[in-house]
């Protein structure tokens, strides 16, 4: 628990740079997908297939647009979901001892399939609808990607900018920092599966209460992994 606590938000604080350039390099191959979609008739279907893009036309067509997250049963679909989600992030992470490549081309494959998977529904006039819906789980889910993708920029660092240690010694350090916020991840990523199970499915639940979900989620993810570390750390300047 004192890792979770202690240990793992200082290695947040210090590389919170690492944590910015994995938002901005995710954020920006989501407009790159958004775009994409905007301009290439065939980019969707290339990104999602065409199994995806058929059975949510058809659900569409049917009224039940978010039907897909009603297919699997409530725990196969936890379970299947958050095992994947450890897997990407692993990757994410592991990928890192390309010098940091491996990494980026995992964000760049995850943030244009976000930015394409939006903009079909925006395409369909089901932006509001889709949003509500999948940023129910998605926002931690998306999130702990990010953080797994900053780990894998520290790993990819230690390599390029030894600094003045030895470029063994920095690669040593940076496995142990990435492996610290690669395993903080954990517990979120499997919040993030039980949400999409077992919550994301009712989607007949009103506006409001999806939105404080998405609100409380996102408050936890800044506060933990942004302002925690930071007051930590004034506070063991201080002590």
């Amino acid at each position: 628990l004192t890792s979770f606590t202690k240990e793992f938000p200082r290695e947040f604080h210090k590389h919170q740079k690492q944590l910015l350039w994995s938002f901005l390099i995710f954020a920006g191959f989501s407009l790159v997908g958004a775009y994409s979609a905007a301009t290439d008739g065939s980019f969707l279907r290339s990104i999602l297939g065409d199994a995806y893009v058929n059975m949510t036309l058809e659900n569409i067509a049917n009224k039940d647009p978010m039907a897909v997250y009603k297919q699997a049963s409530e725990t196969n679909m936890f379970l299947g979901i958050t095992i994947n989600n450890i897997r990407v992030a692993l990757t994410a992470f592991s990928l890192g001892v390309l010098a940091g490549i491996g990494t980026v081309f995992v964000m760049m494959q995850n943030g244009v399939m976000l930015g394409s998977f939006q903009y079909f529904f925006y395409e369909q006039g089901l932006l509001w609808e889709s949003a509500r819906t999948i940023w129910i789980h998605g926002t931690i889910e998306i999130s702990v990607i990010i953080v797994a993708g900053c780990a894998g920029l520290v790993v990819g660092k230690s390599i390029l900018f030894p600094g003045t240690y030895s470029r063994l010694k920095s690669f040593t350090m940076g496995i142990k920092d990435g492996l610290k916020i690669v395993i903080s991840t954990v517990p979120f990523f499997i919040i993030a599966g039980f949400l999409e199970g077992f919550v994301t499915r009712m989607t007949q639940m009103p506006d409001w209460l999806a939105i404080i979900i998405i609100s409380l989620s996102l408050l936890l993810i800044i506060y933990y992994y942004v302002i925690y570390p930071i007051l930590l750390s004034n506070k063991t300047r201080n002590a």
